[in-house]
């Protein structure tokens, strides 16, 4: 009796993991051949405009080539005006569409919303990115982060998405279409020791992300969550440069190819990894209990921690 209960549970388990781990590829055919029939464009879909934060480099830029070259028009959301309109620049000589800029520094708080939304609802926004996000340079303890950059960490990776979906949510549903990509992390698959509020920022988002979805699907609007692992970006540019095998930096993903696979799941799957390999990943951190997931993870970051303080100390000297 025991051990039929124990194989019945075991299917159980394995039946979710796999529902879990290939419910996304599954549904990425399945849409992809749809899509193959039924041709339609992002713009008609969902509405003229794209708004992605965080555009000025890395996914965020991205993300606004990509949708660009979908013939969206495009609102590039950022703190450094000359970035901006750089990166403006580009995607409207090489994609010939319109594109605006608005200078927000998100790390500032509730004092910039005002501006953001006198901006933006006017627009027929279809599609809103909410990538932006920061994180400290080097894992650390909790109490060797200044408190000024807890708030940061806080104020954008947390109230940046929240507050733009309760601007342009609205909009969205009494169009009937639309769609949200927030861009959380696979740090929200389990608490980090040394990341531990940039972790547990990202398991807010992913969190956020999906109840939204259900709260907006009844008015036509979708919710897509993106978890990627490292991608190569200047957020990340500290740790390929701790990287002493040049080999294992060939293994991070670049932009270009992170944003091959994820701009094929825009509108297709309502959760991605963004990229192949990101999913693999994902897959093998699910196999572990929880406290193991932490356990390694506190191991890596706590000797990336070191290493850094070593090399601190000996600059100091």
């Amino acid at each position: 009796m025991f051990c039929s209960f124990l194989t019945w549970l075991g299917l159980y388990v394995g039946g979710v993991w796999l529902y879990e781990n290939l419910r996304t590829p599954v549904l990425l055919l399945l849409k992809s051949l749809k899509q193959l029939i039924f041709r339609q464009k992002l713009s008609q879909r969902y509405g003229k405009w794209a708004v992605i934060t965080g555009a000025s480099d890395g996914i965020g830029k991205g993300y606004a080539h990509y949708l660009a070259r979908q013939g969206m028009s495009i609102v590039l959301v950022a703190r450094n005006e000359a970035k901006l309109a750089k990166v403006a620049a580009e995607i409207s000589a090489k994609h010939a569409v319109e594109t605006k800029i608005v200078v927000a520094d998100f790390s500032k708080g509730p004092e910039i919303y005002p501006h953001l939304e006198k901006a933006l609802v006017p627009l027929d926004i279809g599609i809103l990115v909410n990538n932006v996000g920061v994180s400290h340079d080097t894992p650390k303890y909790v109490d060797e982060i200044p408190q000024t950059a807890l708030w940061d960490l806080i104020n954008v990776n947390v109230g940046a998405a929240t507050l733009l979906c309760n601007i342009l949510a609205p909009s969205m549903k009494r169009r009937q279409r639309g769609l949200i990509v927030n861009v959380s992390s696979i740090a929200s698959v389990c608490p980090s020791p040394c990341l531990a509020t940039y972790a547990a920022s990202k398991a807010y988002m992913t969190s956020f992300s999906v109840a939204l979805q259900e709260e907006l699907r009844p008015f036509g609007v979708e919710v897509q969550t993106v978890c990627p692992s490292f991608v190569h970006t200047n957020m990340t540019d500290f740790l390929v440069k701790d990287m002493k095998d040049t080999r294992m930096q060939k293994y991070l993903v670049d932009v270009d190819s992170f944003m091959r696979y994820a701009g094929c799941t825009i509108g297709k799957v309502d959760m991605t990894s963004g990229h192949w390999s990101h999913g693999l990943q994902t897959a093998g951190l699910y196999l572990l209990p929880e406290f193991a997931r932490v356990f390694i993870m506190g191991l890596v970051n706590k000797r990336a921690r070191n290493v850094f303080y070593v090399k601190k100390q000996k600059k100091v000297r």
